[in-house]
């Protein structure tokens, strides 16, 4: 089972593309190799059976959340405590039962995929903005950067609008939301 511990050496040694996770209905979540921030840097991608590969960003996931948490608060308090046992170290097969149990009237993607994926993007942002990083965070460990926005989300303290377009811009979270388990 994948930890964010047992992951990095293996993404670290990735070369081209590598399947990291498939869900029952074979949604495929990827890493393709890119060295464009970082020698390590890859790319997360999703390969959805009957379309092409596409490569999801913070921003979908953090859009994806916010629709889970305004369409099924209760369940969404679920995902947002797995997420914090993800960036502490647990990995995502320990939740993927519970998850595929929980039905969100509003979603992109499903629990899982969202779980699985976010941790890959917390494992990029320790690779290009940690010790081998072009850019060095001001979050230890770097992934705290998207994990603080994660806990915004969860807050619905600011509209959407608000948390995406500090995203985008790549302007840091509110500061309360460091290392706080917010649900």
């Amino acid at each position: 089972m994948p930890t964010i511990e047992t992951l990095m050496p293996a993404l670290k040694s990735l070369e081209d593309r590598k399947v990291i996770y498939t869900t029952k209905d074979e949604i495929e979540i990827t890493a393709t190799h890119t060295a464009k921030f970082s020698i390590y840097d890859y790319a997360v991608g999703l390969k959805i059976p009957g379309r092409e590969e596409f490569y999801p960003t913070h921003v979908r996931l953090l859009i994806d959340l916010h629709l889970k948490r305004i369409s099924n608060f209760d369940s969404s308090k679920i995902l947002f405590s797995a997420f914090e046992d993800i960036f502490e170290g647990n990995e995502p097969e320990k939740y993927k039962d519970e998850l595929e149990k929980i039905t969100f009237p509003m979603q992109l993607d499903n629990s899982f995929v969202n779980l699985a994926y976010g941790q890959l993007l917390m494992i990029e942002q320790d690779f290009n903005y940690g010790p081998d990083g072009t850019k060095k965070s001001k979050h230890d460990p770097p992934r705290e950067f998207l994990m603080c926005f994660i806990r915004w989300v969860a807050s619905q303290e600011n509209e959407i609008d608000k948390v995406i377009t500090a995203a985008v811009r790549n302007y840091p979270a509110p500061r309360k939301f460091i290392k706080i388990r917010f649900i």
